[in-house]
């Protein structure tokens, strides 16, 4: 039988029983799953650890956990990526939140740049949106979602490299980048960076690279870059 995965915010110490009181995981596994009492249920602690176990009660509001085994979660990205995607239409942006938590995206930045139409973010939502999808893809720890920052505020406040996907740059070289453990990737709106855009970049000596010739949809790139980096090769 498949192990359903659950984040929890319950902090898990050495007790034999977990027990969870989250509404929402409650009812995903009473009346979405609807899982029963033995069925082998698998708990995070979203710092890396997972807690295999049985259930034990599962009622209204709780549910108790019969903890058995500890383990090191496998799914650790290859480095820390902060996807600084511009804001794009509601079901694309959270389609790039849902793709870009599953390749391993450390995490997001919602950016609003001169052609963003977009300039507000549902947070509930695209919380459980990156929580659904660290569940699905089996990771150990959920990436951060920071509330939306035009783009300047973004670059000024960024502790990181960062380097911008457009398409009148130089070729994009993977090797240059091989020994880099943390990066901010900047990927644009519907319609590419405008030129205030970029002015705001070269002033804060942004690197900017292509990753072609062809023409990407914004989605489409923003889930390409941080795959260059994330995915084995």
């Amino acid at each position: 039988m498949k192990k359903h995965r659950f984040f929890i915010n319950t902090k898990i110490d050495n007790q034999d029983e977990i027990v969870v009181t989250e509404e929402n995981i409650i009812h995903q596994m009473k009346d979405v799953l609807r899982l029963r009492t033995g069925d082998p249920v698998i708990l995070l602690d979203g710092e890396g650890k997972e807690y295999h176990g049985l259930i034990k009660i599962l009622i209204k509001k709780e549910s108790i956990i019969s903890k058995e085994i500890i383990k090191d979660n496998v799914f650790s990205p290859l480095k820390k990526i902060t996807l600084a995607s511009a804001m794009i239409k509601k079901d694309k942006y959270e389609w790039v939140l849902q793709k870009g938590t599953e390749i391993g995206v450390s995490c997001f930045t919602p950016v609003i740049t001169d052609r963003t139409e977009k300039v507000n973010l549902n947070m509930d939502r695209a919380d459980k949106i990156i929580r659904e999808a660290s569940e699905q893809s089996e990771r150990g720890s959920l990436p951060i979602i920071g509330v939306p920052q035009d783009l300047e505020s973004f670059i000024k406040s960024c502790n990181t490299k960062i380097i911008c996907f457009t398409q009148d740059a130089n070729q994009f070289d993977a090797l240059k980048y091989k020994d880099v453990g943390e990066i901010a990737i900047l990927v644009g709106p519907e319609g590419g960076f405008s030129e205030k855009d970029l002015d705001i970049m070269k002033k804060n000596n942004v690197e900017c690279v292509s990753l072609g010739n062809q023409v990407l949809r914004a989605e489409t790139a923003a889930i390409l870059s941080p795959a260059l980096f994330l995915l084995p090769r």
